[in-house]
């Protein structure tokens, strides 16, 4: 962490004035974005390739197989990776290992002519088929739940102003004042995907008026609220950690 405190003036990006700064933290919800899009997308493919017939169903390779192989995989990695703070490298190597346990059931289930691997691929069968109205009422549920976390935030966010920061929690509009004076932060980085997803982060402040230390979490574009706020208060502290 690097501190570099100069007193709070007024600040201007180009001729406009930054009065304020609205700073939202997001509940973890919002990074399930790839899975909704996978799932409008298997939802379009099977709207145009139906139900496979039982001939082809009856065998691993028909191409609705392949879309719900799809959709599972992108659902498995989004899930990995609100579980855990991963790194780049922890990112590629998790993907890499979901990769080749999909392609080993895929074999498995190519193999399934024989009694042993007949008997094996029927518990670890990928004949993974779901018509369009699943993969559209997943997305919906998705939205739906996106659309709760958008009205949180309406109800849940901190307003950075040059005198003071105002924390503004619940419905009831609870209000939380701190000086800016005496407030310094720092950016936090740390899982690289999530990152690059939304450019999320955190933001952990701390107040000299009451020595209590505060973090707002899944923050999207992070970068680019950072650098408004070492503009509106003239600090910026920097961390950057990766898993």
């Amino acid at each position: 962490m690097a501190d570099s405190p100069t007193p709070a003036e007024p600040s201007s990006v180009g001729s406009k004035r930054i009065e304020a700064l609205v700073i939202r933290p997001w509940p973890k919800i919002i990074l399930m974005l790839p899975t909704l899009f996978a799932a409008l997308i298997c939802g379009i493919f099977m709207l145009w390739y139906q139900m496979p017939t039982p001939e082809a169903n009856a065998t691993f390779g028909a191409v609705q197989h392949y879309i719900g192989l799809f959709f599972l995989m992108v659902l498995a990695v989004n899930l990995t990776m609100l579980l855990y703070d991963l790194s780049l490298k922890g990112f590629i190597l998790v993907t890499l290992m979901i990769a080749v346990l999909v392609l080993v059931l895929a074999l498995i289930n190519r193999s399934a002519e024989t009694s042993v691997w007949a008997i094996l691929g029927r518990f670890l069968s990928v004949k993974v088929v779901a018509n369009d109205r699943f993969y559209f009422l997943f997305a919906m549920v998705l939205l739906f739940n996106l659309g709760v976390a958008w009205v949180i935030t309406r109800f849940n966010y901190w307003k950075v102003e040059h005198n003071e920061i105002i924390i503004h929690r619940g419905f009831m509009h609870e209000q939380e004042r701190h000086p800016t004076a005496q407030a310094r932060f720092k950016l936090v980085i740390e899982d690289v995907v999530e990152y690059a997803i939304l450019g999320t982060g955190k933001l952990v402040f701390y107040f000299g008026d009451s020595n209590t230390q505060h973090e707002l979490g899944t923050v999207l574009f992070v970068h680019r609220k950072a650098k408004r706020l070492d503009e509106l208060l003239g600090r910026l502290a920097v961390t950057q950690s990766e898993a």
